[in-house]
């Protein structure tokens, strides 16, 4: 976000007279064509469910429910039923901001929050000599969202001059895709599954964002005085393929999964229309550019102690030092810090899992009891953020019906969070909460 509000303290000091002009060069970020491209979630790409949430989201080895193509396709193979899943997701971040060097950051903390369908699926089992799977899901993977309710920042001008700001931000929107995915039993002991996700918003119009970003500030330039009140409104849409590939054996009580999904390139249009709030002015512009998506690999160990007792770990890289964003010049940025990539790349990243799930029989009718810790840093301005989070999860099982609930907790202290600027950091915590549904024909 503040490599958007660094261009446009650019122009306008740029228009304030030519004796500040080189001051404008200190600010420059990305060009137009590649403005930053801001998410709220966790950046990694992780699947989705209650269930799966509720054991800390070690599910590689586990993959035992309609929502398996998003963690380990190969799992949809145990799924005996034809069956319907739909998955409602709560997410809240809250944001505080530390700095030696900013001390009218404090006071700008910020939280927002957001809800909807996370995940909905149909699965259907059938047999030509093997047992085999087809399902078509969708999943909203990344959350756009975010809200900054008013960030002071005074920025640097040089030759000891300051402009002091104020910025409030708002974006809305997801990015999602709609995934088709085939699983098999090749043996007793072997699953294979495949699935080929679909990032299209011209296809199903479900993998765009919109945000609103007002800075104002005044100040002296050149001994001259200045003032700024300029809004941004961007539209964004976002397109592209890829796949993720899977696999799960089975040895005794230990199952062993694994996962690949493929890096891709998305691509991303944005339309931006921006307006001085001072004079009534405005323009607009529509820039393409690339974002180069990273490739990223998982495996799982699950191991059932009894029929109602197992537990799951799991491991996942993500190679964040491949994820760039190009303009049509064939310039790429860091889309973290949104600096040319020259300056520094993204670090990659391992994040590990441990879950457990323990059933309570009664009947016909099941309650799961389940907990999970997670270790899942992010890609940060300097070099890798680290994240932490808890989980727990119950729900309730009774003839075709499967009812699931989990919340998970996830925060990180002194983090690159919203504002990727030098001797800034922030403490975030963010509070998920998950429910699903699954019936069974």
């Amino acid at each position: 976000m503040f490599g958007k509000e660094k261009a446009r303290v650019a122009n306008r000091v740029a228009v304030a007279g030519a004796g500040v002009v080189m001051a404008a060069s200190l600010f420059l970020g990305p060009s137009a064509e590649a403005a930053q491209v801001e998410m709220s979630s966790s950046l990694n790409p992780v699947g989705s469910g209650a269930r799966a949430a509720g054991m800390g989201g070690a599910f590689i080895g586990v993959a035992d429910d309609a929502t398996a193509a998003s963690w380990n396709p190969a799992g949809l193979v145990q799924l005996e039923k034809p069956e319907v899943s739909v998955v409602y997701g709560y997410f809240n971040r809250n944001q505080s901001y530390n700095s030696s060097t900013h001390p009218e950051l404090a006071g700008s903390d910020n939280s927002m929050d957001a809800d909807g369908i996370n995940y909905a699926s149909f699965v259907y089992p059938f047999t030509l000599k093997k047992n085999m799977v087809v399902s078509l899901s969708y999943q909203r993977l990344f959350d756009m969202n975010k809200e900054l309710k008013g960030v002071n920042f005074d920025f640097d001008l040089g030759g000891g001059s300051t402009l002091p700001t104020t910025t409030t931000f708002r974006q809305q929107g997801y990015i999602s895709s709609l995934t088709p995915a085939f699983a098999i039993q090749v043996s007793p002991e072997l699953y294979l599954g495949v699935a080929v996700n679909i990032w299209d918003d011209d296809l199903f119009g479900a993998s765009n964002w919109e945000s609103t970003s007002t800075t104002r500030g005044s100040g002296l330039l050149g001994g001259l005085p200045f003032s700024l009140d300029s809004t941004d409104h961007t539209k964004s849409k976002f397109s592209g393929y890829n796949a993720t590939a899977g696999f799960l054996v089975n040895v005794n009580k230990l199952t062993v999964g694994g996962v690949l999904k493929t890096p891709f390139d998305a691509r991303v249009k944005q339309t931006t229309t921006t307006t001085d709030n001072l004079t009534g002015s405005s323009s607009s512009s529509t820039g393409k550019s690339t974002l180069e998506m990273p490739m990223s690999a998982g495996i799982g160990l699950a191991y059932r102690f009894s029929d109602v007792l197992s537990a799951s770990l799991d491991g996942y890289w993500t190679q964040w030092s491949q994820y760039a964003q190009k303009d049509s010049t064939g310039a790429k940025f860091n889309p973290i810090t949104t600096n040319p990539l020259s300056a520094g790349k993204p670090k990659d990243t391992f994040q590990a899992r441990l879950g457990a799930e323990y059933l309570v029989m009664s009947g016909k009718s099941v309650i799961p009891l389940r907990a999970g810790v997670f270790y899942d840093p992010e890609p940060g301005a300097t070099g890798v953020d680290d994240y932490y989070g808890l989980a727990l999860g119950t729900g309730y099982t009774w003839e075709n019906y499967s009812f699931d609930v989990a919340y998970q907790y996830r925060t990180g202290s002194k983090v690159t969070g919203d504002l990727p600027v030098d001797g800034v950091s922030s403490d975030v915590s963010q509070h998920t909460v998950l429910a699903s549904l699954i019936y069974r024909f």
